[in-house]
């Protein structure tokens, strides 16, 4: 009885234009893929090929931006494409200015959308003296993954 008064007034909201319940199916790519081009090699050749071979839609800046127009019109042309953020943190991710900004740009779309619109992802541990303090708010108020090489490879 709580499920079907729950559903009711999430509906009536809906229809009124209160809410907007998004899923993957309401966007064109499942996730928008920052990271940094140091690790462009285990992204593309690991990373990407796992979810697309399963069915995920993935955008990342190096196959899908349009070419001519500007990074930034073309990041925020995408974001508003996809339904989810995959950041891949690195030291590398950590030194980069350019990944500074994007993370800055996406944290946005989180202060709108909510946590859940992000999936961290730690490929290397970053060392302290990389750590920018974006990135370590990022890292302590969002759940993370670990990528380890070797035996929880495949379960990763």
């Amino acid at each position: 009885m709580a499920n079907q008064r729950t559903y009711m007034l999430i509906h009536r909201l809906k229809r009124q234009g209160y809410i907007r319940l998004n899923s993957s199916k309401d966007f064109e790519y499942h996730a928008f893929v920052v990271y940094c081009d140091a690790d462009r090699e285990w992204v593309h050749s690991i990373f990407l090929k796992k979810l697309e071979d399963d069915g995920l839609k993935l955008c990342v800046h190096h196959r899908d931006f349009d070419v001519g127009a500007s990074i930034t019109d073309n990041i925020d042309t995408y974001l508003q494409k996809c339904w989810k953020i995959i950041v891949i943190m690195s030291n590398d991710f950590a030194k980069s200015e350019w990944c500074q900004w994007e993370v800055d740009f996406v944290q946005e779309r989180r202060r709108q959308q909510g946590k859940d619109v992000f999936l961290l992802i730690m490929l290397k541990t970053i060392n302290s003296n990389h750590m920018t303090c974006p990135v370590k708010t990022l890292i302590k108020t969002t759940s993370y993954l670990t990528y380890k090489n070797g035996v929880g490879e495949d379960l990763f």
